[in-house]
């Protein structure tokens, strides 16, 4: 997946404005080339409500790891319908 469709996903969540703040963060972070990151983010994006008031890169980056972590527990990934 490359930037386009990142840049896409963040936009079909409403989202377009911090992916232009978080775009240079995530890359530094290797976020944009790591797989798992790529199939989650549709998912992550769409379950926490970043519209009202953008958190901070480190906010967000901590609640994307809590998200994955609930994603490997086998009893979450039936309720949010994620087949891993």
């Amino acid at each position: 997946m490359n930037r386009t469709q990142i840049e896409a996903i963040f936009s079909e969540n409403g989202l377009s404005s911090l992916y232009e703040a978080y775009e240079y963060p995530l890359y530094l972070h290797g976020l944009l080339d790591r797989n798992e990151f790529i199939r989650h983010l549709d998912l992550f994006l769409s379950w926490y409500d970043f519209q009202d008031s953008p958190p901070s890169f480190d906010t967000f980056l901590y609640h994307y790891h809590i998200f994955r972590h609930m994603l490997k527990q086998k009893n979450w990934s039936a309720f949010i319908g994620y087949e891993s």
